[in-house]
């Protein structure tokens, strides 16, 4: 995250009414986020137990911890999720308030404008801190211990998984530039469209500009995540193909593979979230540069968050 959007995510924090149990639940969702890679490392010490003929009452006990644990992390997961849900939901309406206490225009053309850029960049906040909330809390705690873990374990997997992730975060970036570009467009269209919409029945032309701009951008969401989604499987086929040479030659037993795919499995599967939150990010940084540059919206400075 930049400095920008982190300036930008401070101000919508800023603007939250519900601060203690915004911050509350998230910690709460921070714990939950730590157990299914406790559960992880647990299967593969059944399969361990399992390789090594271990007893019955130890494999039970194993699995009966296992069972506590994914008990526990379904009522941790649940109840923040939920609870975050309800301060989200209305840290979007405390972001209308903020900015349509003060609205003044001279025109309903020109209010429809920029009531909906209050919209798109509501919009875009209350799905960013939902992406946050998850899957972005999970992949956080997940790149930060996943890395940690494999690195005690087997340092070349440990080597390729940074590998990847640097490069994942390479591609991402040029995309999400791209990306945050045709979002711009495509945010002055919306706010052309609906403006249009309260003035008068003929807006073919607004509608039709609209569609075109909007299959550029899922154009570019396909060559975006195709790209990335074959990065990722290119990195887990080498840890795997790595993984079979050290368990062929018994350099390995079976439960380090279980281990380790898991967690390579875990950190494809966040840094794709990851993805998905950037562009979120540039959907709200969008956003809020148009209301910035809106003439009838005078709260705000975007100068003082760039």
């Amino acid at each position: 995250m930049n400095l920008s959007s982190r300036k930008v995510i401070q101000f919508i924090f800023k603007l939250a009414s519900d601060k203690r149990p915004l911050f509350f639940w998230m910690f709460v969702r921070f714990v939950s986020a730590i157990l299914p890679l406790i559960t992880i490392y647990l299967f593969s010490e059944i399969v361990k137990l399992l390789e090594e003929s271990a007893s019955l009452n130890s494999v039970i006990s194993m699995v009966i911890i296992i069972f506590i644990v994914r008990i526990l992390d379904n009522y941790l997961r649940l109840k923040s999720i939920t609870k975050l849900e309800e301060v989200i939901s209305n840290i979007g309406f405390d972001i209308h308030n903020f900015f349509l206490s003060e609205l003044k225009t001279e025109s309903k053309t020109e209010r429809a404008a920029t009531v909906q850029a209050i919209r798109n960049f509501s919009d875009a906040s209350t799905l960013t801190l939902n992406l946050i909330k998850q899957p972005g809390i999970d992949s956080i705690v997940s790149l930060v211990l996943i890395p940690a873990i494999i690195f005690f374990v087997d340092f070349k997997v440990f080597v390729i998984t940074i590998a990847s992730m640097i490069i994942y975060f390479f591609i991402d970036a040029f995309t999400t530039q791209k990306y945050a570009h045709l979002k711009d467009i495509l945010n002055t269209k919306t706010e052309i469209y609906y403006a249009k919409l309260q003035e008068s029945n003929d807006f073919d032309l607004e509608q039709t500009a609209w569609c075109r701009h909007f299959s550029r951008i899922t154009h570019w969401g396909f060559t975006e995540w195709f790209t990335l989604q074959n990065t990722a499987v290119f990195f887990y086929s080498l840890t795997l193909l790595y993984l079979i040479s050290q368990v062929t030659t018994g350099q390995k037993p079976i439960s380090d593979v279980v281990l380790l795919m898991g967690y390579s499995t875990q950190t494809q599967t966040l840094l794709n979230s990851f993805s998905s939150i950037k562009d979120s990010f540039a959907d709200m940084f969008v956003g809020l540069q148009h209301l910035a540059k809106n003439g009838s919206v005078s709260v705000i400075d975007l100068d003082d968050l760039i």
